[in-house]
Parts: C-alpha cells; sequence; structure tokens
C-alpha cells in the first residue's frame, strides 16, 4: 500500500506539511490560555489588551491551516482511492477466462464497493488521522514540560497505558473485520443471484424462499458486523476512560503544585490544555491503531485482486492464413477428474465451413473455447499456421475470431453501442453488419438504432438480442466466427437466412455449434465434425457421413424419432 503513498509525494509532503503547522497551533493554545487567565487574575487590563491581539491573529490562521489539513488530505484520499479502484479493476480484467470464471463475479463488485468502503473508512481515513494525532502531542509534551516537568512525567506514564491497553485488541478486530468483509462478499453475491433469477423465482412462486434467504443472509451480516462493533466498543471505551483518567489526574497534580505555591493558575490551565492535546489524540490512536491493524485481510484482498496477471500467453503474433490444427489435444476442467476433451486431432481450414454437432456434453463448446485461448490448461496443441498458441499473445489471439453464445450479453446502453462496442466503423460495413445479421429487419419508427436496450437486453427479444449479436461479430470482420447455438433464439426461416449469408462469406471460416439437423442447411458446410464423449466420432461432408451409416448417421436416426 506504500506505493500509492508515494505515487503523490509532493501532495503526500504537503498534508504532513499542513498537519505539522496544524498540530503546532493546537498545541500552542496552551500559551494563550495560559496568559490569559494570569492577566485576569493579575487585573492587568495591558496584558489583556495583548492577549485578544495575538487570539484575533491566531484563530483565522487555525482555521485557515484546519482547513488546508481537510482539503489536502481528501484530495490525497481521493486519488489514492481512484488508483486502489482502477488497479483492483484492471487487475480483474487481466484475468484469462479461467480463473475470472473460478470466482463468482459478485464477490468482484463486493471488493470494489464493500472493501473499497471499508478500506478508506478504517485504514486510509485512520492513517490521515494517524498524522494529525502524533504530531500534536509530541509539540504539548515540550509544552508540558517547559511548564511543569512533574506534570509531563505524570502524563507521559499515563499515556504508556492509554497506547499499549486498547492496542491489545488489534488482532481481535483484524478477524472480526476480515469475517465482516466476508459477510459482505456472500450477501453481495447471494443478492445478484437473486435479483439475476427474478424470473424464475416469480415463475416458480419462490418469493417467499427468496424473502427467507435474504433475511438469513442479512441476519448473518448484522451479527458479523455487530460483533465487530462490540470489540471496537470495547476498545473506544478504554481509550475514553484512559484519557478521561490522565486529564482528571493532570488537574489534580497541578492543583497540588498550585497549593505549594509551584505553579501559577494560568500554568494550571495551560497544562491541561496540553494535556488534552495528548490524550485525546492519543485516545484517538488507539482507536484507529486498531483498526488499521484490522484492516489488513481487506487491504491484503484488494492489493491481490490489483495485481495484474501474467498472461499464460507469449508474445508472437498470432495469424490465421492457412489453418488452426488441433493435436493430441486433451482438456479436463479443475473440479472435475474425468477429461471432457480426449485426444483430438484436426485441422480447420482458412475460409471453410464447419458444423459441429453431438449430444449435449460431449466437448462441443469447450473445444471451441480452447481454440480461442479461453481454456489454457490443456495438453496437446493448438497451432495457429505454424505457431503453437501459448507462443502467442492473448489480444492478436483475439483479433482473430468472434464467438457468439445462445446466451447473449448486452450492454445497458442502445442498440447501436451493443453492436459497434465504442469502434468506429465505416458506415457502408455498419449497414451490411445490421443487414446480414437480420437487425434491420425489427427497426422501425419506433425500434431505432438509438433505441436503449435495457438491462441485458430486457427490453429486447431473445432473436433480437441474437441478431445483435451477430451484427456485433460482423463489424469486426474477423477471419473465424464461432456460433455456438448462436441462432438458436430466432426462428427456424430467420435462422436459416442469418446461417445462409454467413456459409455465403467467401472470406470467414465458419464453425457451428448446432443442434439443428436440418439436412439442407448442413449440406452446404464443407465439413460435418461428429463427437462423442470429449472425441471426433467421425468427420466429412454430410451426404458422405449419411451413406456410411456410422455413428453420425445413427445420431441423425435417434435424434428424427
Amino acid at each position: 500500500m506504500k506505493k500509492y503513498f508515494l505515487k503523490h509525494k509532493m501532495l503526500l509532503a504537503a498534508v504532513i506539511l499542513a498537519n505539522l503547522v496544524l498540530a503546532a497551533l493546537s498545541a500552542s493554545a496552551a500559551f494563550i490560555l495560559r496568559d490569559a487567565l494570569n492577566v485576569a487574575l493579575e487585573m492587568n487590563l495591558s496584558g489583556f489588551r495583548n492577549v485578544i491581539v495575538i487570539s484575533a491573529i491566531y484563530l483565522p490562521i487555525f482555521a485557515a491551516s484546519r482547513f488546508l489539513v481537510e482539503v489536502l488530505s481528501a484530495k490525497l484520499g481521493g486519488k489514492i482511492i481512484q488508483k486502489v479502484r482502477h488497479d483492483v479493476f484492471s487487475g480483474i480484467m487481466s484475468r484469462d477466462m479461467t480463473t475470472f470464471g473460478s470466482v463468482n463475479s459478485a464477490d468482484y463488485i463486493s471488493a470494489l464497493s464493500n472493501d473499497i468502503e471499508l478500506f478508506e473508512k478504517n485504514y486510509l481515513s485512520q492513517i490521515f488521522l494517524l498524522i494529525y494525532n502524533v504530531l500534536t502531542p509530541i509539540f504539548a509534551i515540550g509544552i508540558m514540560f517547559y511548564l511543569s516537568p512533574i506534570v509531563a512525567g505524570f502524563v507521559l506514564l499515563s499515556l504508556v497505558l492509554l497506547v499499549v491497553i486498547p492496542s491489545l485488541f488489534g488482532k481481535g478486530l483484524q478477524s472480526k473485520q476480515e469475517k465482516l468483509s466476508g459477510r459482505l462478499s456472500l450477501f453481495t453475491i447471494k443478492n445478484k443471484d437473486i435479483f439475476s433469477g427474478f424470473e424464475v423465482i416469480k415463475s416458480y412462486q419462490m418469493a417467499k424462499q427468496a424473502n427467507k434467504d435474504f433475511a438469513e443472509q442479512n441476519k448473518e451480516v448484522y451479527k458479523a458486523q455487530l460483533s465487530f462493533d462490540y470489540i471496537r466498543g470495547v476498545t473506544v471505551s478504554l481509550s475514553m476512560f484512559l484519557g478521561l483518567l490522565t486529564q482528571i489526574g493532570t488537574i489534580l497534580v497541578a492543583a497540588y503544585l498550585i497549593i505549594q505555591g509551584n505553579l501559577t493558575g494560568g500554568a494550571l490551565l495551560a497544562l491541561v490544555q496540553a494535556s488534552s492535546q495528548i490524550s485525546m489524540p492519543l485516545q484517538m490512536l488507539s482507536e484507529a491503531a486498531p483498526m488499521i491493524s484490522g484492516s489488513k485481510a481487506v487491504v491484503a484482498r484488494l492489493l491481490s485482486l490489483a495485481q495484474v496477471e501474467d498472461s499464460p500467453f507469449g508474445t508472437d503474433t498470432a495469424t490465421f492464413d492457412e489453418a488452426i490444427s488441433i493435436k493430441n489435444l486433451e482438456f479436463a476442467y479443475p473440479e472435475n477428474d474425468a477429461p471432457v476433451l480426449k485426444n483430438i486431432n484436426f485441422t480447420f481450414e482458412k475460409n471453410k465451413k464447419y458444423a459441429l454437432i453431438g449430444k449435449s456434453g460431449c466437448g462441443k463448446t469447450t473445444l471451441t473455447k480452447a481454440m480461442v485461448g479461453y481454456l489454457r490448461d490443456y495438453q496437446g496443441k493448438i497451432v495457429y499456421d505454424t505457431s503453437e498458441l501459448h507462443a502467442l499473445s492473448e489480444d492478436s489471439v483475439g483479433k482473430l475470431s468472434s464467438m457468439i453464445h445462445q446466451n447473449v450479453y448486452m450492454f445497458d446502453e442502445d442498440i447501436a453501442k451493443n453492436i459497434h462496442l465504442d469502434k468506429d466503423y465505416e458506415d457502408a460495413d455498419f449497414r451490411a453488419a445490421i443487414d446480414d445479421s437480420g437487425v434491420a429487419q425489427f427497426l422501425d419508427n419506433e425500434r431505432t438504432l438509438e433505441t436503449q436496450v435495457g438491462e441485458n437486453g430486457s427490453n429486447l427479444s431473445g432473436g433480437q438480442r441474437q441478431r445483435i449479436a451477430v451484427a456485433r461479430a460482423l463489424t469486426r470482420n474477423k477471419p473465424l466466427m464461432i456460433l455456438d447455438e448462436g441462432t438458436s433464439a430466432v426462428d427456424r426461416l430467420t435462422a436459416r437466412d442469418i446461417e445462409t449469408r454467413l456459409l455465403g462469406k467467401e472470406d470467414l471460416t465458419l464453425i457451428t455449434i448446432t443442434h439443428a439437423l436440418d439436412e439442407d442447411m448442413l449440406s452446404q458446410y464443407d465439413e460435418i465434425i461428429y463427437m462423442e464423449d470429449g472425441t471426433i466420432a467421425e468427420h466429412g461432408h454430410y451426404l458422405n457421413l449419411v451413406s456410411q451409416d456410422g455413428s453420425f448417421s445413427k445420431f441423425l436416426a435417434m435424434s428424427a424419432q
């Protein structure tokens, strides 16, 4: 976390300097109070006028210093929060598909909201308080020794207790805050799950159960917060008790010295003021220290997420001028022992059209995800022209392919932005993508390219969302397109039209994962790839496979029943 402070060295120096001035001014108020009381007791009107003049100069300077500390601290704190939040977001976005998907996305949201709030409240703001509350007692102690070494010695002894005793609760606070952060994360995950499944909850009359689940999670958050606040309350109470004990003890010791004739009334008032400039800051320090210590887990989590992950790929530039070759490919998801892909060998030639067919769970989608670099822990080789995938940069691989899934994600923007995704295109190319995808068919006077799609396309039908996804891919003009049930949500006539247009693109390599066993459409593909249990059982032109009476032919016959 040090690097975030040092990144703004000049601003940090200004914050420390401003706090230094403010601390000196706060402590020096003791001299004004001393002189005011002494001249009052002495009936010294001339001296009283001098105190008034000094006070008139002192107060505006003090107020200005206080304002400067607040402004500079807010500016530095804002910059640090902004940078931490940016780094956490960048760290998350640097993850590959496998690593990103291993964590619930609500956990990332919780880190960017709940954990950042805890970091700001219990760590960063306490650090800024620390600066002032360390500097002020230093000046105040110097003043106390100047006024009365005996009283100063008593105060120092009291302050040892004020610092040491509350600090004993640091580990407890850290444990409770870590638990609170975890509960807030689970709370966010659960709520996201409920809201994402709102339609299912309504359809299956699950609102009562959802309310029950929410209440349970809400109760757990309350218990975690209460547990944290309990220990914090003990720490604060002890700090206040010891601080008050220090102030009262200071007055009693000073009063005894006055009785003995070794101290003036004005000096007593000055000592009380100076002791408050020690006890109150140290009381706040004793509260802040456990909170800062208790925030270590949250800080560690944020720093961990802020780490930009090293790409599992290399730095070479990917090309797809001839073919993508799959050699002895095997893959198993971390949570499963059984491999999903087993000894896959195949070559996808540039500009040819392939239909990938097989029962659900046979490995079709996994194969295409591995091809485009979504899955990194595979065995075997995936070769782009002459270069293996791991030697290629992730960015250059991504520029070669577009993947369209059955469940299309829509950003809460207008239709046009969901297609071009903030990239500039020639009007003719953009219009061609709209026409070829079928988006133009549902545009009219009421629904235009500027129409908002709503959260995840809630204002559109499933078919309209998939047309937009196809248009989104076509605007990129990438050499490889993968349709993973990419037209399943549109009517068959529209699906045939979109698919036929894509099949007619000579400069496009098309891989279609489909369950639609339409002979007219399948016969237009250069090759059918039939998968069974993670392997390629058969491949070839549709008519040849049907005539061989093999695995694919039997699959067709079984599907027709």
